[in-house]
């Protein structure tokens, strides 16, 4: 048995989310996370995969899916990039912007994200 597919870890551990929100302006910002506080990020429990990203801007439900590995220890944040015209939203470890985002984003939003992940078990 592949015990690195996603098939596999989602059968022995549930999808677990982490909210963030924020309202931007026209600058890069870190969304708030739970707790109420921004910043490059709250430190992950155990190793895990980040699956997806969901996102609310006041009119329009956007989404990104990937499989991206990360360990025990790593920072995760919501980080809004301001892109000229628009903000590109990017999932960050430990300051980091992964593949996972959400381009076109409008300036002078209110954003409510949703990070979903599988923390593996021992």
């Amino acid at each position: 048995m592949n015990l690195s597919t996603l098939s596999y870890i989602f059968a022995r551990s549930p999808i677990s989310t982490m909210g963030f929100s924020g309202t931007t302006a026209t600058t890069s910002v870190h969304l708030k996370g739970p707790g109420g506080e921004a910043g490059d990020g709250f430190p992950m429990p155990r190793d895990g995969v980040l699956t997806g990203l969901q996102l609310w801007d006041g009119s329009a439900r956007r989404f990104d899916t990937d499989e991206i590995s990360f360990a025990a220890g790593d920072r995760l944040a919501v980080y809004c990039q301001n892109m000229g015209s628009n903000f590109t939203v990017k999932v960050r470890f430990n300051g980091v912007s992964t593949a996972m985002q959400i381009e076109g984003v409008p300036h002078n939003s209110t954003l409510f994200a949703v990070v979903e992940f599988s923390l593996l078990r021992s």
